[in-house]
């Protein structure tokens, strides 16, 4: 992202961008809307949750913001947590058949996922992914 530097009062990011709009509306040019990265969006994760197991659709993990979707196919009850890097959250525990999501942005490091349900964990709920 970027950050406005402040001088006098007045982003100079911003009356950059002003400028260089107002130089191409002179020229007779057009002027188009600036498109967020890709990498600024949320980035769908299927996870897949039975007893005892979690397959992620995504294997590959940059930096940037993801939607962690679990679906229990399992009969227990299962959730989604994550821990790493600035992330420490849990997503709702829900009965089998039901779905859940889970938000995060993630940052360079390894995170762990597990079911933060009873002794799913150790049970062999739980994975690892490395975000570079």
């Amino acid at each position: 992202m970027f950050a406005a530097i402040r001088s006098g009062g007045r982003p100079r990011l911003a009356t950059g961008f002003a400028a260089a709009a107002l130089a191409l509306a002179a020229c007779g040019g057009t002027t188009t809307a600036v498109m967020p990265p890709a990498w600024a969006s949320d980035t769908p994760v299927k996870v897949v949750a039975s007893e005892f197991s979690l397959a992620l659709s995504e294997k590959n993990f940059r930096p940037g913001a993801y939607t962690f979707e679990l679906d229990n196919v399992g009969a227990a009850p299962h959730g989604l947590s994550i821990k790493g890097p600035g992330v420490s959250s849990t997503s709702a525990v829900v009965p089998g058949g039901k779905s859940t999501k889970l938000t995060v942005t993630l940052r360079k490091g390894t995170y762990e996922l597990w079911c933060p349900v009873g002794n799913h964990r150790a049970r062999g709920m739980m994975t690892t992914i490395s975000v570079k």
